[in-house]
């Protein structure tokens, strides 16, 4: 059973088609990532995953079930941090938790003890304006995680950031997430990222957008840096390279 199955997806906005008969498949714990041009859909189509947009036509399945427009099916993290500057570091890590019912005392607990792992120990009760940028996105994407979903949803969440900082989130997301194996969809602009995080990557057209081509990534987990040297990974930087230039308008 799939996490998630797109099938002959399309959505308009009145007179403007955003996405075209797309078809994409997330199995249980792979990580799976989208590139495409500025604008082609794609962080609609996690509008649609979501549940807070309705398709124009096709389906949606989350665990084998219909998702078309329902909500709370998937843990979401957006490009920005999105935290709540009123609330503690921990309480905005529960956040999903305590909406899905789960007492204050025993989603803090879960929370501490995450916080930890992820390198944030003793900032449980800061608030996000006392933590750098890489801090915030490393608890935005835990509230994700506790939100307890397979399917977690990734919106170019590095893409503010600078390179080394990038680099370095790269690294900690992939250690957490070989730790974890939840299901995840990636969108992003950076080829290089696609490829060092995922087992595959489906490539958008332009607006309105189908499916160019799905590339599987063929190295071995767990994945390190030095894989951006290997000739494979060249040859496939530069496939991708080539499927976006030549992408129709």
């Amino acid at each position: 059973m799939a996490a998630l199955e797109v099938s002959e997806l399309s959505h308009s906005f009145g007179s403007l088609d955003v996405l075209s008969d797309i078809s994409l498949r997330v199995g249980q714990g792979e990580f799976v990532s989208i590139v495409g041009p500025s604008g082609s859909g794609k962080s609609t189509l996690f509008h649609l995953v979501g549940g807070l947009l309705k398709p124009t036509a096709g389906k949606i399945s989350i665990g084998g079930e219909d998702a078309v427009g329902r909500r709370g099916l998937i843990g979401y993290m957006p490009q920005a941090p999105a935290l709540m500057p009123w609330r503690t570091i921990e309480d905005n890590v529960v956040l999903a938790r305590e909406l899905g019912g789960v007492r204050k005392k025993e989603a803090r607990g879960l929370a501490r003890e995450w916080l930890s792992k992820v390198g944030l120990d003793g900032f449980a009760r800061s608030y996000p304006h006392q933590l750098s940028g890489g801090m915030q996105q490393r608890v935005a994407f835990l509230r994700a995680l506790l939100a307890d979903k397979e399917l977690i949803c990734l919106d170019e969440p590095f893409s503010a950031l600078d390179a080394m900082l990038r680099a370095e989130m790269h690294r900690w997301l992939l250690d957490i997430w070989e730790q974890n194996r939840r299901s995840i969809l990636f969108v992003t602009h950076s080829i290089e990222e696609a490829l060092l995080l995922s087992d595959s990557v489906y490539v958008f057209t332009r607006r309105p957008a189908t499916v160019l081509e799905r590339v599987e990534v063929p190295f071995d987990r767990p994945r390190r840096d030095e894989v951006v040297d290997d000739p494979t990974f060249i040859r496939l930087r530069r496939r991708l390279t080539d499927l976006l230039t030549a992408s129709p308008r």
